[in-house]
């Protein structure tokens, strides 16, 4: 695409710089709610299996140290808590305790009040604290079912207990079992939260990390997008520069070669008339020059062009003036559009117009050294004209139809590249579209669809 139509669209569509920063912290942000969300959901389900297994087995422990207790041997502790049969439970209680790693064993008759534990630690006959506590699951348990209370934890401590109850042959409940906790029990609870813990320290630590990471990465592409866009606008002020000089370059040729004409008839002895008639084509170059020139230094912004019509025939008729002299030495016949096409007006600039016939024309001449014929036939297709300019001259190879439209590509010793990319610049600045077909030895077609005027 040529250096006009890249003006026209330049800077569209492009993401602000704090956009991106905004994008990556609600992406960084979202990435650490999730991170703790799944972490949450997970220990949660973790822990709940782990208090189900617990649960499972404190009961089992309960239960088992309740059918081990005799009825007898219970009565006699009922009836004396301080007897013989008191010293052999507890040992019985705390053989269990020590083999199952519990905190604490103990028993209790239907009063709620305290009968024996493992440790001597409290009175017997006085209501355990650790029934009120636990009051649904220990007043479950004398009711002849077994269960377990809700998982406490103050400060570093998890609290939970089993209850078991105590039954004599006739399923009669003589008393009940409580076994807690210990802190091999709940091992895996600290373990798990430990984990989850030092989990999400992890995560943070890897968030903060892709934060430094996608920081120093903008910063670089911010950096890379400045010099990319100051090295763009070097490259297309270079283009620019050249496409201009191209330009300048055609009228000056011509005024050159008007100049000597009229110097040659000034010194052949000219009637005036004649001599002053060829000096008309100088000022019209040197305006066309200024336009050329206000153009291209304006950058060919599409708010700025100008709302004039083209006259195809008017058009053709002044590119082939300036060019009547090169087409005479070299033996070039031109076939004009009939009288009525002539007629049509395009949506174009007459300046721009011009530019893209006299470059068209100029391809033209150069493709013909020994002569030949270039026709230019220009049809109506609704609101379009397509006009074609053909030539007999050399044609171009396949890799030569490809790039012909490439600023600075060009097969001639003198060449610039520029001409045909000036051609398909304007085209696309005023809505126009070329195309070219050519086969080599079979000269070359360029097909222009341009809109036509508003009037037409």
């Amino acid at each position: 695409m040529g250096l006009l139509s890249k003006k026209s669209r330049g800077g569209k569509g492009r993401l602000r710089p704090s956009s991106g920063w905004v994008l990556l912290g609600l992406f960084l942000l979202l990435l650490l709610v999730v991170l703790n969300a799944s972490l949450f959901l997970l220990y949660r389900q973790v822990r709940g299996t782990i208090e189900e297994e617990l649960n499972h087995r404190m009961l089992a422990i309960a239960c088992a140290t309740a059918a081990g207790i005799p009825p007898s041997d219970m009565s006699e502790l009922t009836a004396d808590p301080q007897g013989p049969t008191s010293e052999r439970l507890r040992f019985v209680l705390d053989r269990v305790r020590l083999d199952t790693d519990l905190g604490e064993i103990y028993l209790f008759d239907p009063d709620h009040r305290h009968l024996l534990d493992a440790d001597r630690d409290l009175p017997v006959g006085y209501e355990n604290p650790a029934l009120e506590l636990h009051f649904g699951a220990a007043t479950a348990a004398l009711a002849g079912v077994a269960a377990t209370s809700d998982l406490y934890r103050v400060g570093r401590v998890y609290l939970k207990t089993a209850f078991a109850p105590v039954l004599d042959e006739d399923g009669e409940v003589l008393g009940a079992v409580g076994v807690e906790g210990g802190s091999g029990f709940f091992r895996g609870l600290w373990d798990l939260r430990r984990q989850v813990l030092l989990s999400g320290a992890v995560g943070i630590v890897v968030i903060l990390v892709l934060t430094l990471f996608f920081t120093r990465l903008m910063r670089a592409q911010a950096v890379a997008t400045r010099t990319l866009r100051e090295t763009s606008a070097l490259a297309a002020a270079g283009e620019l520069a050249a496409i201009l000089a191209h330009e300048i370059r055609n009228p000056l040729a011509i005024i050159s070669a008007r100049a000597e004409r009229v110097h040659a008839k000034i010194k052949g002895g000219k009637p005036a008339e004649e001599v002053l008639e060829w000096f008309d084509a100088i000022p019209r170059e040197v305006e066309r020059l200024n336009r050329v020139l206000t153009q291209y230094l304006s950058y060919a912004r599409p708010a700025d062009l100008e709302e004039e019509a083209a006259e195809l025939d008017a058009t053709v008729g002044v590119a082939l003036s300036l060019l009547e002299g090169d087409f005479a030495r070299k033996g070039i016949r031109v076939e004009r559009p009939e009288k009525d096409a002539g007629r049509m007006r395009v949506a174009m600039a007459p300046a721009a117009f011009h530019q893209v016939l006299l470059n068209l024309l100029l391809n033209a001449r150069d493709a013909m050294p020994d002569g030949g014929n270039v026709k230019i036939v220009a049809q109506r297709d609704g609101r379009w004209m397509r006009l074609l300019i053909a030539d007999s001259g050399t044609g171009m190879t396949s890799a030569q139809k490809r790039r012909a439209f490439e600023t600075f590509y060009t097969t001639k010793e003198e060449g610039s590249g520029l001409g045909l990319a000036v051609v398909r610049s304007m085209l696309d600045l005023y809505g126009g579209r070329v195309a070219v077909e050519s086969n080599v030895g079979e000269g070359t077609t360029f097909t222009l669809r341009i809109p036509l005027a508003d009037s037409e």
